[in-house]
């Protein structure tokens, strides 16, 4: 009887180291799938970071510098708030926001040829000014515009704006508002040199959709915007 007592302790003990050894075993194994798991999060976290970092590059400061497939490498010269800058032409306001210098180099076949289509020659760089807009027709006429189709430089260089429509710069050919609305994220190009601090904008004539009203037709304005 003592003979089975001491083999059934010695059972209960193998059982016990066995668990024991087991309960470890399986602990180790769930912190090194733990730290594996934090490892691979933080790797993917770090990847992820820097797409957004990469993905959120954009031209902010002076210098700053970017490779768009589009166009080329694009370099911003000059950045200036313009928000103070609005033109009420009848019932159309326009509200300035921002203006941009930028250079284009080693340019994208394809905008190479969009530029020598517009302004001939070969070019080799393009320099702009980039201007940021939105527009309110605050009437309750249904009124249409067409934009900013011609600029000055500083020098008294006259040129006409229609090359953003072939490029689909979204300064509008003509667009109808409905009264009491708005039109955000309107832009303008205007090519400039480098050092350019002024231009001179003039834009379109508002029509109202109703020609039979008194004030149908309210002509154009010209506005200075500083770079």
């Amino acid at each position: 009887m003592k003979k089975y007592g001491v083999l059934f302790f010695a059972f209960l003990l193998c059982f016990t180291l066995s668990a024991c050894g087991k309960g470890s075993s399986n602990a180790n194994s769930k912190e090194q799938e733990k730290d594996t798991t934090a490892a691979a999060n933080k790797s993917d976290n770090s990847n992820n970071t820097a797409q957004e970092e990469g993905s959120k590059k954009t031209l902010d400061k002076v210098g700053d510098s970017l490779h768009d497939p589009n166009t080329g490498t694009v370099t911003l010269n000059a950045i200036k708030e313009i928000s103070n800058k609005k033109l009420i032409i009848g019932d159309l306001k326009v509200n300035f926001l921002k203006a941009k210098v930028i250079t284009v180099t080693n340019l994208s076949d394809a905008f190479k040829a969009e530029l020598k289509e517009n302004f001939g020659g070969d070019p080799k760089e393009f320099t702009y000014a980039q201007i940021l807009y939105k527009t309110e027709n605050t009437g309750k006429d249904e009124i249409s515009w067409s934009g900013f189709h011609t600029a000055v430089t500083s020098d008294g260089q006259q040129m006409d704006l229609d090359f953003n429509l072939s490029l689909g710069i979204p300064n509008p050919s003509s667009i109808d508002m409905m009264s009491n609305s708005k039109m955000d994220d309107n832009m303008v190009w205007v090519p400039v040199k480098k050092d350019e601090k002024s231009v001179r904008l003039k834009a379109d004539d508002v029509l109202k959709r109703d020609n039979s009203k008194k004030d149908f037709i309210v002509y154009g304005k010209e506005i200075k915007i500083d770079l």
